[in-house]
């Protein structure tokens, strides 16, 4: 008894499926009277299954099928270039037309994720993409809408995180060209066709406005990429091409290119500014005594540890790159001049605890420098002038001798008496001459002498070093 009911359950099932198909062929063979439906039925009855494929592409004698696409920019911000990357919240749009879809009424149908899931969409992705998702809160921001004509608009609101190969050379006086790249993921150049709206393909918030950077301007770009594997893997059977897939052929692909300036202020306020005071600031041991030695050195060294402890802050935002930034060259540069200073200091205080003068031919820097650097050099040369000098005991070896014969007691005179050159000199100073044209200086007023010279010397050298730097990083 319960076999007979089982399969008499089963025919009476059987026999309403073929029923119900008989109906729904008859149905689509009949005309469709769209007067007094709804949208959705309406919907329903040009996406029956009888009608139309969603996953077939609409094409017209196997053309490619045309996608246009707009872009509305939202918000650009958090341009991480440590990690190269930058966020951005986007509108974007495709527009294809599906002939399926077309009918005899003045009004569009709209709807959201039920109209998506029952049309043929695009599958589209973004190249450079390193995390995005479709935003909503509750629903996501999905909104198709099917043109009278079969025109079909498809709109989702993202926020994508972008990956941005940045060039940071003149940072912080960089410019960066960050893209957004679009390709079709499923459909290759023979079967799809991406191309930008031709008015306003990319449309920007007139309120956008950027912290760290300025959007400077904004530009499309349409191409091919092609795909390809080593040869020996190719072969000529098509079933082999298709497997392939998106490693082998040419794909349709948008590019949308964001031009952003970095603001420097920033910058100019916190880290340039402040260095260069830092400088100046190693300057004033030039002031100082030579010999205070305390003042001097801890003057310098505070100085070079504080700005080695601001350009780390500056530098630690950065990514470690293998070229050299503008950045880097400006610490080498002020990291030179303060360096320089404590360098000055060391030789100065070294040459005010000389306790011998130091004979010159000339005071002149080249002269000064030289014996200052081989002060040995013009003392050989001076004593070597000496040596036809008669000294003190040959001319009293000669009274006593001129006594022996005379039994009288011979004084010699001031005329005969000869000092050394060394004694003699110092009574000469700096403006007198001895008469072998030889000038002397104590080592106080060759250290006095230096440390003016280093007063001019260094900020005309750092003036020069400023000049080259900005015309590198502005130009």
């Amino acid at each position: 008894m319960r076999f007979q009911m089982r399969l008499t359950f089963v025919v009476f099932f059987f026999v309403q499926l073929v029923s119900n198909s008989s109906q729904d062929k008859d149905t689509c063979k009949e005309e469709m009277n769209f007067n007094g439906k709804t949208s959705e039925q309406i919907l329903y009855m040009l996406t029956d299954p009888c009608r139309y494929d969603r996953w077939k592409r609409p094409s017209i004698d196997g053309e490619p099928t045309q996608v246009s696409v707009r872009i509305y920019i939202y918000f650009i911000g958090n341009v991480e270039a440590q990690h190269l990357q930058y966020t951005t919240h986007v509108l974007m749009r495709y527009r294809w037309v599906d002939y399926r879809l077309a009918r005899n009424v003045t009004y569009s149908i709209q709807g959201e994720t039920l109209v998506k899931e029952k049309l043929w969409t695009p599958h589209m992705y973004i190249v450079n993409e390193y995390e995005s998702r479709v935003m909503g809160s509750g629903n996501q921001d999905i909104l198709v809408t099917v043109m009278p004509d079969g025109t079909v608009l498809y709109s989702t609101r993202l926020k994508v995180t972008l990956l941005c190969l940045m060039n940071l050379r003149k940072f912080p006086f960089d410019e960066q060209e960050c893209p957004l790249v679009l390709e079709s993921w499923t459909y290759n150049t023979n079967e799809l066709l991406l191309s930008w709206e031709k008015l306003s393909p990319v449309v920007q918030n007139s309120r956008l406005h950027m912290t760290e950077y300025n959007l400077a301007s904004i530009w499309t770009n349409s191409t091919f990429v092609m795909y390809s594997l080593p040869l020996d893997t190719w072969t000529t059977s098509e079933e082999n091409y298709h497997y392939f897939g998106k490693f082998a052929g040419n794909y349709s692909s948008l590019t949308v290119y964001f031009k952003l300036e970095r603001e420097a202020g920033h910058y100019l306020m916190d880290y340039y500014v402040p260095s260069i005071l830092l400088v100046v600031v190693s300057w004033v041991t030039f002031w100082l005594d030579p010999n205070a030695v305390p003042g001097r050195t801890t003057l310098g060294t505070s100085t070079m540890l504080t700005f080695i402890t601001l350009s780390r802050n500056t530098g630690s935002s950065l990514p470690k790159v293998s070229y050299i930034k503008a950045t880097e060259i400006w610490f080498i540069g002020c990291t030179i001049f303060i360096f320089g200073s404590l360098v000055e200091f060391a030789f100065v205080n070294t040459i005010w605890r000389r306790r011998k003068d130091i004979e010159l031919k000339k005071v002149t820097s080249k002269h000064v420098l030289r014996a200052t650097l081989t002060p040995q050099l013009n003392r050989k040369s001076l004593s070597s002038s000496t040596q036809s000098l008669p000294s003190i005991q040959t001319i009293h070896e000669n009274s006593l001798r001129q006594n022996k014969y005379s039994n009288a007691l011979l004084v010699p005179s001031n005329d005969t008496i000869f000092t050394e050159p060394a004694a003699s000199c110092n009574s000469i100073n700096i403006n007198s001459s001895n008469s072998q044209g030889f000038f002397k200086m104590t080592p106080q007023q060759i250290a006095g002498w230096i440390d003016k010279r280093s007063r001019v010397f260094f900020p005309i050298a750092f003036l020069i070093f400023n000049i080259f730097y900005w015309i590198f990083v502005l130009i």
